[in-house]
C-alpha cells in the first residue's frame, strides 16, 4: 500500500474493510490542499495537486446527475437534479449521508464541521429584500429544515453578497454595502455590523457599474479573508477581518 500513488490508494481502499484500514495506516497527509472539480456530465471527479501540477480522475457511480453545493473537510454537499434533494458524500471513503429535502430557495449554503460530527449544521441564506433575510438550518438525522426570518435596518445589499463561511461554529456573510452578518446556529440569532473601512468607492460611487461584481469570503487560521472582483479585472483588494472586530489590509493589487 505504501508504494501506491494516492489515486490507487483510494481505489484499493474500496475493496474491503481490511484493505481500507491498511490504506489508512500508510496514508500520508499533504501539507497543502488539493482542488476538486466536478465535470457537468458523467460519474467522475477530478483531483488537482496545485504544487505538483498533477491531475487525477476518480470514477464515482454514486455521483449521478448532481452538482456540488459546498465542500469542507473532505466532504461534498451534493444536490441532485431535482434541486431539493441533498446528501453528504465523501469521495474517498464513498460514505453517503442522506438529508431531508429543502424546497425553499436560497442564495448561499454552507456546513460545519464534518457531517460525521455531532455538531454538524447546515445553513442556507436567502435575501428576501434589502432588510429581510431568511436563514434555514438542518443537521444530519433531521427530518426537516427550520426557517427563521430576520429584519434589519441596515440594507442587505446592494444586491451583492458573499458566500457563507463558518468560523468557530458561527456562519458569516459579507455584503458589498460593507455589512458583516454573523449567524449563531446554537442560539439561532443573527447579528450584523457595518464596516465603513471596507466600503469600496468603486461600488458606492457607481464606478465600474457595468461590470459584474463578486464577493468571496474564506477562512484561514481563524481569520476571515474577503476578496472583491470586478468583471475580468484582478482582485481589487484582499482584507482580513480579525475576530477582535478590527480590519487590516493584507494586500492591494
Amino acid at each position: 500500500m505504501s508504494l501506491l500513488m494516492l489515486k490507487d490508494k483510494i481505489r484499493a481502499s474500496t475493496v474491503c474493510k481490511k484493505w481500507r484500514e491498511a490504506a489508512k495506516s500508510v496514508r500520508v497527509f499533504h501539507k497543502h490542499q488539493w482542488f476538486v472539480s466536478i465535470p457537468t456530465f458523467g460519474n467522475s471527479i477530478n483531483l488537482f495537486d496545485p504544487l505538483e501540477r498533477k491531475k487525477y480522475t476518480l470514477n464515482l457511480p454514486e455521483k449521478g446527475v448532481t452538482d456540488v453545493a459546498y465542500s469542507k473537510d473532505g466532504w461534498l454537499l451534493m444536490r441532485r437534479s431535482s434541486f431539493v434533494e441533498f446528501f453528504f458524500f465523501n469521495p474517498y471513503s464513498r460514505e453517503l449521508i442522506s438529508l431531508p429535502d429543502n424546497e425553499l430557495p436560497y442564495q448561499a449554503i454552507a456546513f460545519s464541521p464534518a457531517p460525521t460530527s455531532e455538531t454538524c449544521t447546515l445553513v442556507t441564506l436567502n435575501r428576501i429584500s434589502e432588510c429581510i433575510v431568511a436563514i434555514s438550518t438542518c443537521y444530519p438525522g433531521a427530518t426537516e429544515w427550520i426557517t427563521k426570518k430576520f429584519h434589519f435596518y441596515l440594507a442587505f445589499g446592494p444586491n451583492v453578497h458573499s458566500n457563507l463561511v463558518c468560523v468557530n461554529d458561527r456562519f458569516y456573510c459579507f455584503t458589498s454595502g460593507g455589512v458583516l452578518f454573523e449567524f449563531d446556529p446554537a442560539s439561532r440569532t443573527l447579528s450584523h455590523q457595518a464596516w465603513d473601512d471596507v466600503r469600496f468607492p468603486e461600488i458606492h460611487n457607481n464606478e465600474w457599474s457595468y461590470l459584474p461584481k463578486e464577493l468571496y469570503l474564506m477562512e484561514q487560521k481563524g481569520e476571515l479573508i474577503l476578496m472583491y472582483t470586478y468583471g475580468a479585472e484582478k482582485p481589487k483588494k484582499i482584507l482580513s477581518c480579525i475576530s477582535n472586530k478590527k480590519v487590516k489590509i493584507l494586500k492591494i493589487f
